[in-house]
């Protein structure tokens, strides 16, 4: 397996597969997406951020890192 398709989880470092959302171990997401929901006035905001994003690069809401405390 290719060190591309692993994903290494910020709670308690499991790596886990590439398709998995959320850490087998500990349950926290593995992926820092933006937290903006869909509105009748937005369309949302899905972008995955740098790990070590507290805020979304493309919106500037929060992430699901730093929303859960992962941060």
């Amino acid at each position: 397996m290719a060190d591309d398709e692993l994903q290494t989880c910020v709670r308690c470092k499991y790596v886990a597969d590439k398709d998995d959302k959320y850490c087998i171990l500990c349950g926290a997401p593995l992926k820092n997406r933006c937290t903006k929901k869909k509105t009748p006035l937005h369309k949302g905001c899905s972008k995955i951020n740098k790990p070590d994003a507290k805020f979304c690069a493309d919106c500037g809401t929060e992430t699901l890192f730093n929303e859960w405390g992962l941060l």
